[in-house]
């Protein structure tokens, strides 16, 4: 056979796969009696602040909407019993009445699967695991929560749904694009060709995250750096919904004998807790023998736990350091209670839910003067906090904390609990997320031009 045309016979074979597929899938969709909402968060067993949100969102929506089926596209092989207790135990969330749909191609959404071209192999494999889940169950609305965007259009082509994205994080950022044509990106005369086709590369996905971006119906974002990032890369606007936190009950101030210096963060590299043993490191040594730092976080994988090796090597012979891995929500409630202060290191943090729980438990902060804790939470005044930036300023942030009298620390963490009570509580999430929702579970939810510009702030 000619090769051209065996090529058009397979284009029309799958072609008409689609159309089946499209017909088939949107006809269940149609016969249904409930409709369905359903969360695109393959990894929901996981205990980041972006698995909060989920869980959050599921509760707000489960009791403002008792008439829609709730359904997670989950790949992590718990039942809904098991994730729902999960959800309690570490979140403190009850979430009711949800259905788990199993996936078995998240894999194909992990960077380790493409060692090469690895935002490119992801795109596709967002694409694969949207077509699989709709294909399962399809949805009336899906609601991507861990940036699949690429996924949206096949998912509304199949399914015919609506579509809303919590954005945590730009998979393809503005600062990203911008670094294409700066020195750092292009310094050296080797492989020329080879970065010039990597800037190519970078912008052509740009785009196509960009022109995905402009599918969803409803795009709600964790913070206002976020909300720039999207609005540069994206081209729309969209709603500003702050990620609840969940230390706003149940919390009182326990201090006693040395000052508590508590980190909280899951041990990935963008965390830096490193930073924080190097500013612990230069602290005077009589100041830091009236004070311990406690490092809390979760293990995901051997990853997390390489990383948690070396700062405990690094950490080796230093005084006052502890290390807490994968606590129970009671025992973080524990330490919030007896801290006097949180150490936050991630620059760009896209939001920085643990500095939000920080600040909610009166402890005074001490975070990246970038992203979120800059722009939305800490700020630069002193009043609720403190913002730093290298090994050095962080150490003098510390120090000056550490020395300050317990009623002057205790002014400052009544202020920024008074701040971040109801800007960045669960109720205030719920009210923002239900009401975004409720426009796609009409019968004929906007169009993507017509998203609704600004926040519900």
């Amino acid at each position: 056979m000619d090769p051209h045309a065996a090529a058009y016979q397979l284009l029309l074979y799958a072609a008409a796969a689609l159309a089946i597929a499209t017909v088939t899938t949107r006809t269940r969709r149609h016969l249904r009696k409930k409709k369905v909402v359903a969360f695109l968060h393959p990894y929901a067993a996981q205990g980041g602040g972006g698995e909060r949100v989920l869980w959050v969102a599921v509760a707000a929506l489960r009791k403002a909407r008792p008439d829609v089926r709730i359904v997670i596209y989950s790949g992590d092989g718990l039942s809904a019993k098991e994730l729902v207790a999960h959800a309690r135990e570490r979140f403190g969330v009850a979430v009711p009445d949800v259905t788990i749909q199993p996936v078995c191609t998240r894999r194909l959404t992990n960077a380790k699967t493409w060692p090469v071209a690895t935002m490119a192999g992801q795109a596709f494999g967002a694409m694969i695991l949207a077509v699989e889940s709709v294909l399962r169950t399809p949805p009336d609305v899906v609601v991507d929560t861990t940036g699949l965007a690429f996924g949206i259009p096949l998912a509304k082509l199949l399914s015919g749904c609506a579509a809303a994205a919590y954005v945590h994080y730009p998979a393809v950022s503005q600062d990203m694009l911008d670094a294409l044509d700066t020195p750092a990106f292009n310094n050296s005369k080797r492989w020329v060709r080879l970065r010039r086709v990597k800037a190519v590369y970078y912008r052509l996905l740009g785009k196509g995250y960009g022109w995905c971006g402009r599918r969803h119906d409803v795009v709600m974002a964790n913070s206002s750096w976020t909300r720039g990032h999207i609005s540069s890369v994206w081209g729309r606007g969209a709603l500003l919904a702050y990620p609840p936190c969940g230390a706003m009950k149940g919390i009182t101030r326990k201090e006693n004998g040395k000052v508590t210096v508590l980190s909280l963060a899951q041990f990935r590299p963008e965390k830096d807790q490193m930073k924080q043993l190097e500013a612990w490191a230069l602290l005077p040594p009589e100041t830091r023998r009236k004070a311990k730092l406690v490092i809390a976080g979760a293990v995901r994988h051997a990853d997390d736990q390489d990383i948690l090796n070396a700062l405990k090597r690094r950490a080796a012979g230093m005084d006052g350091v502890e290390f807490l891995v994968s606590a129970p929500r009671h025992e973080i409630l524990a330490l919030l209670q007896t801290a006097s202060v949180g150490l936050h290191t991630m620059r760009l943090e896209h939001f920085g839910i643990a500095v939000v729980e920080f600040m909610a438990a009166s402890l005074v902060v001490v975070a990246h003067a970038s992203g979120g804790p800059l722009l939305d939470i800490v700020g630069e005044t002193g009043e609720r906090g403190f913002v730093a930036t290298d090994a050095r300023d962080y150490a003098a942030k510390l120090s000056s904390i550490i020395e300050m009298d317990a009623s002057s620390r205790r002014k400052i963490g009544e202020n920024a609990r008074a701040f971040v009570a109801e800007r960045f509580s669960d109720a205030a999430f719920g009210r923002t997320f239900v009401s975004a929702l409720s426009m796609l579970l009409t019968n004929r939810p906007p169009a993507a031009a017509t998203v609704l510009k600004g926040g519900l702030n």
